[in-house]
């Protein structure tokens, strides 16, 4: 009786070997695949890294060959992974359970919540014809006296990006900009700015256009110029009115997330605050560079001493800012991936430029 409640034991401890070791290379495929999913979705909009600044996002081609390339990158069972399968589409975040859809064209959802994305698995299996799958189906040491003595395990992920929902800390410049502003030189149908016809500077202001690139315009105080033309400083969630509590979020930015539609919005300071002016022409790209590319909140109206609503989030590259009599910072609206991500963004928004960094959703 001993002698067999001891065999049972012993299988019972063989079986969890192999159990435990199945479960560790189910972690390392699902580290492999989660790798290259969002090396693949990093990929989806232009990058200088992915060698696709010229492509026009969603990128069905690049991003899915980076998820690709980066399996190789990871191992299972001591063994360099050779192969997944890859695809690509479109994912909606709202209902999960619809899978990966075609990619050409986003599906229409009651919320506008599906985004581009590349799903990746990874398998130590078999396929019908007995081929193997990287290396094979897993051998177990002792599930073989039970009558398996291999077992294929499998991974998944699937990591998209979107235009972000809200933005983390430290990702937001202290300026609010008007969306009728925003609206002037922003292209939504095609989602890149709108660039010059003429070089004859806009109307009612001094810089001059060339013909091809973004507009370049000033961001006048909503004190000096109409609601189509002016910005306003903002500090965000706090209720600040001075100039140093101004001046001490340019390099620092937001210091909770920032959201879409959510309370309470952004407070726009009151005044023109001159002197700030010299502290963005110091970071702008006629200074150090620190703030030549921002993220800013796009609302519908300034109304000094509010909280105004988040519509969006923006991006701009400053050119410079000048302060005394002419109290505007100089800028063109961009979409450069490699600029214009959002640091600790997710959730969804309107295309206005800015995008989140890759992320996981299976």
């Amino acid at each position: 009786m001993v002698a067999i409640l001891l065999t049972v034991l012993l299988g019972f401890v063989a079986l969890g070997i192999d159990v435990v070791r199945l479960y560790v290379i189910r972690n390392e495929l699902q580290n492999a695949a989660d790798a290259a999913a969002l090396a693949g979705a990093s990929c989806l909009y232009p990058h200088s890294a992915c060698g696709n600044t010229s492509a026009k996002g969603p990128d069905w081609t690049t991003g899915p060959a980076q998820a690709g390339n980066a399996i190789a990158l990871n191992s299972a069972v001591n063994i360099p992974l050779k192969t997944a399968s890859v695809s690509y589409g479109y994912w909606d975040i709202a209902d999960p359970a619809a899978g990966l859809q075609s990619s050409a064209s986003p599906p229409v959802t009651a919320s506008n919540t599906a985004v581009p994305a590349v799903s990746v698995t990874v398998s130590e299996s078999a396929n019908a014809d007995g081929s193997l799958v990287n290396s094979g189906p897993v051998k177990t040491f002792f599930g073989k006296f039970a009558g398996r003595g291999s077992v294929p395990v499998s991974a998944r992920a699937v990591a998209v990006v979107s235009q972000p929902g809200y933005v983390g800390p430290d990702g937001l410049f202290p300026v609010a900009i008007t969306k009728c502003l925003f609206d002037n030189y922003w292209d939504s149908t095609n989602n890149k700015p709108k660039t010059a016809t003429s070089t004859s500077p806009l109307p009612g202001q001094s810089l001059p256009q060339t013909i091809g690139q973004p507009y370049t315009f000033q961001i006048d105080s909503s004190y000096h110029a109409g609601p189509c033309d002016s910005g306003q400083w903002t500090t965000f969630q706090n209720a600040d009115n001075n100039v140093p509590d101004v001046r001490a979020l340019i390099p620092y930015g937001n210091s909770s997330a920032v959201g879409i539609n959510q309370s309470p919005g952004t407070y726009i300071v009151p005044g023109t605050k001159t002197t700030l002016y010299t502290s963005v022409d110091a970071c702008s790209a006629e200074g150090d560079k620190t703030c030549e590319y921002v993220l800013v909140p796009v609302v519908q109206s300034l109304t000094q001493k509010s909280f105004q609503t988040v519509l969006a989030f923006a991006c701009l590259h400053i050119d410079g800012a000048v302060g005394g009599s002419g109290k505007y910072i100089q800028a063109e609206m961009s979409n450069n991936p490699d600029k214009c991500e959002a640091s600790g963004a997710s959730g969804i928004g309107a295309g206005y430029g800015a995008i989140t960094p890759p992320r996981l959703v299976q």
